[in-house]
């Protein structure tokens, strides 16, 4: 979708095609999938405004919100003109959002991105013969998650109360996506009394930041105590949310 497409959709809409360009268009419509899909939706995204915004104090309210697309779109328009560049406007921003294209409105909330430092991990004493043990060093250093949490099973499965195994498969499983199974590994260590408990009530609100659980997030931030490494970390993070 570019401006000159946004306009001709404008046109057709508005009827102000000539019959030549009305009949291209159409045309264009049964042979371009790519171009129908982009019309339909941004058609579909001008109705709902029209209908929303139905007066020149929501049009005003509304251009406010619309700062990245530059104050000189909006100058200098009568209050019609203003109505149809408005529309246009948002109704090309709503589109390229819906379908994944661009990211145009400012999202204020953290990202897990920011603050997902994750660990790099030693279980292998110098020495030590224990090929599992670096096999799961090897992928969990190397990002490699899912290989990581394989191996971290075949551990767990000897060792299961060892709560730094389930520290480190809580976070690998965090990586992976696999929520549920990564919470019950860190609420145990959280529960518990080893040197990781901190850790774990961490990235567990890590992890629900990952999943946009705002307020599931902050509650498991203000367990972490003054005293733990991850306070201020914590504090940071509670701080922006």
């Amino acid at each position: 979708m570019n401006e000159l497409d946004l306009e001709l959709y404008d046109a057709y809409l508005d009827g102000a095609l000539d019959s030549k360009a009305r009949m291209d268009f159409e045309a264009r419509l049964v042979n371009d999938r790519s171009f129908k899909a982009s019309f339909e939706a941004y058609k579909e995204t001008s109705t709902y405004l029209s209908e929303k915004f139905s007066d020149l104090d929501d049009l005003t309210a509304l251009e406010h919100n619309l700062e990245t697309l530059g104050k000189d779109h909006f100058d200098q328009k009568s209050p019609g003109k203003l109505k149809t560049e408005i529309w246009k406007y948002a109704a090309a921003i709503l589109l390229l959002i819906s379908i994944g294209g661009y990211f145009l409105m400012n999202n204020n909330q953290p990202q897990y991105n920011d603050f997902a430092a994750l660990p790099t991990i030693s279980l292998v004493q110098r020495g030590d013969g224990d090929s599992l043990a670096k096999k799961v060093e090897n992928a969990f250093n190397n990002r490699s998650y899912k290989e990581a949490t394989d191996y971290l099973n075949e551990l767990i499965r000897n060792n299961s109360n060892n709560q730094e195994l389930l520290l480190y498969r809580g976070i690998a499983q965090i990586e992976t996506g696999a929520y549920g199974n990564a919470y019950k590994d860190l609420d145990e260590v959280a529960s518990g009394t080893s040197v990781y408990k901190n850790e774990a009530l961490w990235y567990k609100a890590l992890g629900l930041l990952k999943q946009k659980e705002y307020d599931a997030c902050k509650m498991v931030l203000v367990e972490i105590p003054p005293t733990a490494d991850e306070y201020n970390r914590a504090q940071d993070l509670l701080d922006k949310l």
